[in-house]
């Protein structure tokens, strides 16, 4: 069990703070509805060097299990799931695939450059039309594993190769991820091995060009140490704190001529609060910014009343929720339904996010500290909030894996907001630096 330091500090929940002021005031999140988002467009790079396959050394984690639970929560997503040309071609001709064109318009989408992905009849409410009314895939069911889309193939496994070779891991979008059912993941080497081989998606990390933010970069070497010393802290004061030192440092060091991440670490004494908790505040306002885009009703008239009782710190009504009373009462109900037990899960989920070098994929460093900030935050809330809708006072862990798929769905990895969100939380953080 590491410190439970993790959660937010109460002492920087102040509502007249310049972070809370400034997100409340220029970052208008209701607007970014997120039934409303363009899908991601993920990246990476395929390989498909056979050779290179057999020889390259993977890295799985400890402790972390997987085998397909058949749920299908993959596959009711807004996530783009990108489609290679020769498998539309197949299933299209196929009578299963003119069975989905015919019930649901269309069974693949096809973007201005050519690119095939899923197609999502209501985007409101995501669904493959490949997917059975018993959760199982309809492609797997009538042509076979080997003819689904290599993305559907891969889920949930992440490989992201470095220097040091490629290290495993899983989403935890994914139920059995999640709930650590099945295997250990290294029984699925072979497996692995074999669709590396044949194209998944791997994602590439150079040597001498790790994306830090703003254009900048650094070595591979330097992240590592900066990546060594993070998880140090973060089994000493907890993630929340490592987190946002690990911001500061990353933000001045992008400042600088020669970006140097590990030695930044100096900056910051153990437990030490950086630049007297602004950043916490301000990620204190970006939370309850957050929890308004998931609520059922997204309107300005739903949520401008939200935001003024807010600052005044009157009760806010959140009748989804079967709660009334002020923020402040409410982060102390969470403080109380949210058990060290959840606490080791999100622990769990903070190690595969770092075995997996989630702060490097899709987007620069700085851009996913940011996400590694937040996600706790959130989970924690959406926790509280569907124990409080079950009338329970401590939560379980379907709350917590409720509340953790929604997170990862919208702001993990894939997610469709991190995009939308960060460059907003980095021009305040390069203010007050």
């Amino acid at each position: 069990m590491r410190c439970r330091r993790s959660r937010p500090d109460r002492e920087h929940r102040q509502a007249e703070h310049s972070g809370v002021g400034y997100l409340l005031t220029h970052c208008h999140f209701w607007s970014l509805t997120v039934r409303s988002k363009k899908h991601l467009k993920t990246q990476g790079t395929r390989r498909s060097n056979g050779n290179l396959q057999v020889m390259i050394k993977l890295h799985f984690p400890e402790g972390q299990n997987y085998d397909c639970v058949m749920c299908g929560v993959g596959c009711e997503s807004l996530w783009t799931i990108p489609v290679e040309p020769a498998v539309v071609e197949k299933i299209e001709a196929h009578p299963l695939g003119i069975r989905v064109i015919n019930e649901n318009g269309a069974a693949f989408t096809k973007d201005e450059a050519g690119n095939y992905a899923i197609y999502y009849k209501d985007p409101a409410d995501p669904r493959c039309g490949f997917l059975q009314e018993d959760k199982l895939c309809s492609i797997h069911a009538e042509l076979g594993m080997e003819e689904k889309p290599l993305t559907c193939q891969q889920f949930p496994f992440h490989l992201t190769e470095t220097p040091d070779g490629v290290f495993v891991g899983v989403s935890y979008m994914c139920t059995a991820a999640r709930q650590n059912s099945g295997r250990p993941l290294s029984a699925h080497e072979d497996w692995l091995r074999e669709r590396m081989a044949k194209g998944i998606r791997v994602t590439s990390i150079e040597a001498d060009k790790v994306p830090v933010g703003e254009g900048r970069h650094t070595t591979w070497e330097d992240y590592a140490a900066f990546e060594e010393e993070f998880n140090r802290r973060r089994a000493e004061q907890g993630l929340e704190l490592t987190a946002q030192q690990a911001l500061v440092l990353t933000a001045q060091a992008i400042q600088q001529k020669n970006v140097q991440l590990a030695l930044s670490w100096d900056h910051f004494e153990m437990e030490e609060m950086p630049l007297g908790g602004q950043v916490a505040a301000m990620l204190d306002g970006t939370l309850f910014a957050l929890v308004k885009l998931f609520l059922d009703d997204t309107s300005p008239e739903r949520i401008l009343p939200l935001d003024e009782a807010f600052q005044k710190g009157e009760d806010l009504d959140f009748p989804e929720f079967n709660w009334r009373g002020t923020w402040f009462s409410f982060l102390r109900f969470q403080d109380k339904a949210f058990g060290d037990e959840l606490e080791d899960e999100l622990d769990r989920w903070a190690d595969m996010q770092m075995h997996r070098k989630s702060l490097l994929i899709y987007r620069p460093l700085l851009d996913n500290l940011w996400m590694m900030a937040v996600i706790p935050r959130l989970v924690r809330v959406y926790t509280a909030f569907y124990a409080h809708q079950g009338g329970r006072v401590t939560a379980t862990q379907d709350d917590y894996y409720r509340a953790l798929r929604l997170s990862e769905m919208y702001l993990g990895t894939n997610g469709q907001l991190p995009s939308r969100l960060t460059p907003r939380f980095n021009a305040f953080l390069f203010e007050v630096v």
